[in-house]
C-alpha cells in the first residue's frame, strides 16, 4: 500500500520541478523589460550634413600620343634611321622604302598629265582664234565657234583630271619615305632592311610615343560618378617612386558607364618634361570627392545590423520606432545612411535588437 502512495507523491514533485524555472523566466523577462523601460538612452538630434571623403583606386598612366606607324604602300625597306629609344622630332625621317612600280606609275601620270596640258593650250589657242575671226560676219559659221569652245572645255577637263592622278601618285611616292608624325620617343621597332611591307594586316614599322605629357585615367565606381571632385587636383603615387606623390590636372570624364566593369573613365592629365614617369606604370589615385547634396551622418553604433536588416531606433513622443535604412559612405566621425529619416527626429546612440519597435524609452540628449 505504502507503494502505491510513493508514485504520486513523485509525479506531484516533479510537475512542481518543471514549472518553477518556467515561471522564473517569464518573471526575468518582465523585470528586464520594466528594466528597459526606466533605463535612460543616450539619444541625438539628426542633422544633415555635407559629406567628403577620399578614396584610393587604381589607376594607370598612358602616353599623350601614341601612334603605330604602318607603311602605306607596298615596298621593300630600304633604309631605317631610328632605333627604340630614339627621341624624334616631327616629320622627321625614320625609314625610306623601294617601290619602282610607284616613280614608274608617277612618271607615267606626269608625262599624261604634260600631254593633257599642251593639248588643253592648243585647243585654247584655237577658240582664241575662231572667237577673233567670228567677230566679223561670214567668215566663220557659228557652229564651228560653237565646236571650239566645247573641245576646250573638254580639254580642261581632262587636264585636270590628269592633275589630280599626277598628284596622287606624287603622294604614293612620298608615302614611301616614313616619317614621324609628331615629337615623341620611339618605343618598339619591328622592321629591319629588306623586309616588304605594306601588306593589309602588316606589323606596324614603329611605335612613337609622346612621353612629355601623360593621361592618368582612373576608373571609377558607378556608386561615385555622381559625386563632385572636392578638387581639380588629384595625388597620386607609383610603385617605382616609392615615397613620392604627384599630382596630376581633372581634363575629362567619359559621359558613360562601362557595362562590363561598372565605372565611369575619368582622365588627369600629367606634366611630365620632366620625365619623372614613364608611360605604361600603374598608379594609386587619391580621390577626393563630395557628395553633391547633403546627408544625414550617424555614430557607428546608431546601425543596427541583424539577419534580415539594417535600421536605427527612432523615438517619438517616449516610443521606440524602428526605421529601415541603407549605409552610404563610411567616416571617421560615422556612417552615413539613408531613409525615411527627415531633419530634427530624435536617434538613439546606440540602437539594440532587444528594445522593440513599439517599447517605451526614456532618452536624454547628447
Amino acid at each position: 500500500m505504502k507503494r502505491f502512495l510513493i508514485i504520486p507523491a513523485v509525479a506531484i514533485l516533479f510537475f512542481i520541478t518543471s514549472c518553477a524555472p518556467e515561471s522564473k523566466n517569464e518573471g526575468q523577462a518582465a523585470q528586464n523589460e520594466t528594466q528597459n523601460a526606466e533605463e535612460v538612452k543616450s539619444a541625438f538630434t539628426l542633422k544633415k550634413q555635407l559629406v567628403s571623403f577620399s578614396q584610393n583606386l587604381p589607376a594607370e598612366l598612358l602616353p599623350y600620343e601614341k601612334a603605330e606607324i604602318h607603311a602605306k604602300v607596298d615596298g621593300y625597306v630600304q633604309a631605317v634611321f631610328a632605333d627604340i629609344g630614339d627621341e624624334v622630332k616631327k616629320g622627321q625621317v625614320l625609314a625610306r622604302l623601294d617601290a619602282p612600280e610607284v616613280a614608274a606609275r608617277h612618271a607615267e601620270a606626269r608625262a599624261k598629265y604634260n600631254e593633257t596640258q599642251a593639248r588643253f593650250h592648243a585647243s585654247r589657242d584655237k577658240y582664241s582664234r575662231i572667237q577673233n575671226a567670228a567677230k566679223q560676219e561670214g567668215v566663220i559659221s557659228e557652229t564651228e565657234v560653237i565646236y571650239a569652245k566645247n573641245q576646250m572645255l573638254s580639254d580642261s577637263a581632262a587636264l585636270i583630271s590628269a592633275e589630280a592622278t599626277a598628284e596622287a601618285y606624287k603622294q604614293m611616292q612620298d608615302y614611301l619615305t616614313i616619317r614621324a608624325p609628331f615629337n615623341g620617343i620611339i618605343t618598339a621597332r619591328f622592321t629591319d632592311v629588306g623586309h616588304f611591307v605594306g601588306k593589309s594586316g602588316e606589323q606596324a614599322l614603329f611605335i612613337l610615343e609622346n612621353p612629355s605629357r601623360l593621361r592618368l585615367r582612373v576608373h571609377v565606381p558607378e556608386s561615385h560618378v555622381e559625386n563632385i571632385p572636392s578638387a581639380d587636383n588629384l595625388k597620386f603615387t607609383v610603385d617605382a617612386a616609392a615615397g613620392k606623390t604627384f599630382r596630376a590636372k581633372l581634363s575629362r570624364k567619359s559621359g558613360s558607364i562601362n557595362r562590363e566593369t561598372r565605372t565611369e573613365l575619368w582622365e588627369y592629365e600629367y606634366d611630365n618634361s620632366a620625365g619623372d614617369l614613364k608611360p605604361g606604370m600603374y598608379a594609386t589615385a587619391n580621390l577626393l570627392l563630395t557628395r553633391s547634396e547633403e546627408s544625414f551622418v550617424v555614430p557607428f553604433p546608431a546601425v543596427v545590423t541583424s539577419m534580415e536588416r539594417k535600421f536605427v531606433i527612432r523615438v517619438n513622443n517616449g516610443v521606440a520606432e524602428w526605421v529601415d535604412v541603407q549605409e552610404g559612405i563610411s567616416l571617421a566621425s560615422g556612417k552615413e545612411i539613408f531613409g525615411n529619416l527627415k531633419e530634427g527626429d530624435t536617434l538613439l546612440s546606440r540602437g539594440s535588437e532587444e528594445l522593440k519597435s513599439g517599447s517605451p524609452v526614456k532618452i536624454k540628449n547628447e
